[in-house]
């Protein structure tokens, strides 16, 4: 047999196991990025929704104010706060939930430009290890039935033969 061929064999494994590796590494950093983006923007865009909700709920409540006493124009405003949360919690999922879930599908799933063409790349490369692989597999295969036939001669050769 042709050490040349397993050491080749050899090789082409270590390359293609090295590519995967490569691949995994690039999908995860991108989609651990991904998630840390949207998961800072959420909590910047929430921060900011907040804060301009307090603001705008103590200028109704000063102009409510006008017309009513001073508690009774916050207590409208904190009525209708939690009438605004009650709504909320009614539409999380349709509002919250399933827009979070596709948009994280999407990271999930899917890649930006850059990192796509370069996980491309990997992959057109992992797909010729593969080739090669399956080649040097099925030589190597081939080359054991030769072997396997030759022991099969040679042991017919040398086995005494019985006389009846």
């Amino acid at each position: 047999m042709n050490t040349s061929l397993y050491n080749q064999l050899l090789a082409d494994i270590q390359a293609y196991i090295k590519s995967q590796f490569q691949l995994l590494k690039v999908q995860s950093v991108e989609q651990t990025s991904q998630l840390l983006g949207l998961i800072i923007a959420l909590f910047a865009i929430t921060a900011i929704v907040v804060v301009g909700l307090i603001f705008l709920a103590i200028a109704l409540a000063a102009w409510l104010e006008q017309w009513l006493p001073m508690w009774a124009s916050y207590l409208v405003i904190a009525g209708g706060m939690g009438l605004i949360a009650l709504g909320v919690y009614w539409g999380r999922r349709l509002w919250f939930v399933r827009p979070i879930e596709k948009h994280l599908s999407e990271v999930i799933m899917d890649s930006p430009a850059p990192l796509k063409q370069q996980k491309q790349a990997i992959e057109n490369q992992s797909a010729m290890q593969r080739e090669l692989l399956e080649r040097d597999i099925a030589t190597v295969q081939r080359d054991w039935a030769q072997v396997q036939q030759l022991f099969a001669l040679l042991r017919e050769i040398i086995s005494p033969k019985k006389e009846v």
